[in-house]
């Protein structure tokens, strides 16, 4: 059978699926389905906050991974020909004082920093230029992805797998919650934190990947503001981050006491903690008077996928040909969502990602 006459199917709607699901359409293949059980991007691809960095991951496993797609990122907004939120940011490491410290006030005239950063500065300093950080809108990249995919041919289906189908150690399709079989040359799993569930279907009994909760806000600034595309890592309780977007809201993400919660059976049963948001707008109004004063705002939580040790797991399940998987980025799911993406597409297409070397993800080092 010719390469694009492949029947294959994407098993979760999240960046990784659909970007994948787009680059394979962009490589000539038309019989591509993606499977995804609530919407796309429900989980975590669509309550991420969107950093890009050029050059954080340098030096562990996922270097090029990140510097092949923040280039990516740059022109995906035009190639998609939808709005991604994409935009160039400064970014800074702020650390802060409680406003009792008698010091705080004196050496908050010291940093440069922000004119609406007016919290209590101790230190500032700039960790990320235009050059090297940016941000996306994960949620409408995601989307982006997957009308581009449709567009080109591909199908998105809104149903849950819950089987695989193999004979002889080769894939030949998944079954759907209504007992449907669906017939597959290549089944590709981008589950995220439920990754380890797909591998079951198959009969592969591995535990390679987990989830942690974590807890973010979303608040909307409304009228004039001066908030601009300054992005804050704050060296402060609970290391809170904050993310201006273009759209006029402000995404706000920090560890707090309510993370630790076991990974729900399915996606549309992942709930956040209200008091964890809360703490969390409470650090946002350390930072920033308008961001304290602000009265609307959005709560969320989402699990961030690890892999077992660590780096991504991207590539050929080597027990079952035909099967692979994707997933395990941790919180750089956005960032290496599309260079992964086509990594993967290339690979079932072409046998060889050619941006890309996928050595060190490869899943083999488990098995």
């Amino acid at each position: 059978m010719a390469k694009l006459e492949q029947k294959i199917v994407i098993v979760g709607g999240g960046i990784i699926g659909c970007s994948t699901a787009y680059y394979l359409t962009k490589l000539g293949h038309k019989n591509v389905t993606v499977f995804e059980s609530v919407d796309v991007a429900h989980a975590a691809s669509g309550r991420a906050g969107g950093f890009l960095a050029l050059d954080w991951c340098d030096g562990g496993q996922s270097g090029s991974l990140a510097r092949r797609s923040f280039k990516l990122h740059e022109t995906l907004g035009s190639e998609l020909a939808a709005d991604s939120g994409y935009r160039k940011m400064q970014t800074l490491s702020v650390g802060l004082s409680e406003k009792n410290c008698p010091d705080a006030k004196s050496k908050q005239r010291k940093c440069s920093k922000p004119e609406w950063v007016d919290g209590n500065v101790l230190s500032s300093e700039v960790i990320g230029t235009t050059q090297t950080t940016a941000q996306v809108h994960p949620k409408l990249l995601t989307k982006a992805f997957i009308n581009a995919a449709v567009k080109n041919g591909a199908n998105l289906v809104k149903k849950s797998v819950v089987s695989g189908n193999s004979v002889d150690n080769v894939v030949r399709g998944v079954v759907l919650e209504d007992s449907s079989c669906i017939a597959a040359d290549v089944v590709i799993l981008c589950m995220g934190p439920w990754e380890d569930r797909g591998l079951d279907w198959f009969g592969i009994g591995k535990k390679l990947v987990t989830g942690t909760r974590a807890h973010s806000i979303t608040i909307d600034i409304e009228g004039k503001s001066n908030i601009d595309n300054t992005a804050l890592f704050l060296a402060y309780k609970e290391d809170p981050e904050v993310y201006p977007r273009p759209d006029g809201t402000v995404y706000v993400c920090g560890s707090v006491a309510a993370e630790h919660a076991p990974l729900p059976e399915h996606p549309k049963d992942v709930i956040f903690d209200s008091s964890a948001c809360e703490q969390i707008k409470a650090l946002a109004g350390k930072v920033c008077l308008e961001l304290k004063n602000a009265e609307n705002y959005s709560k969320s939580a989402c699990y961030l996928p690890h892999s077992a040790d660590g780096t991504p797991i991207i590539g050929k399940v080597p027990t079952m040909s035909g099967l692979y998987m994707a997933a395990g980025h941790s919180c750089w799911g956005i960032l290496q969502g599309p260079a992964t993406g086509e990594a993967v597409a290339e690979l079932v297409s072409l046998g060889k990602s050619s941006h890309v070397d996928l050595s060190p993800f490869d899943p083999s080092r488990f098995f």
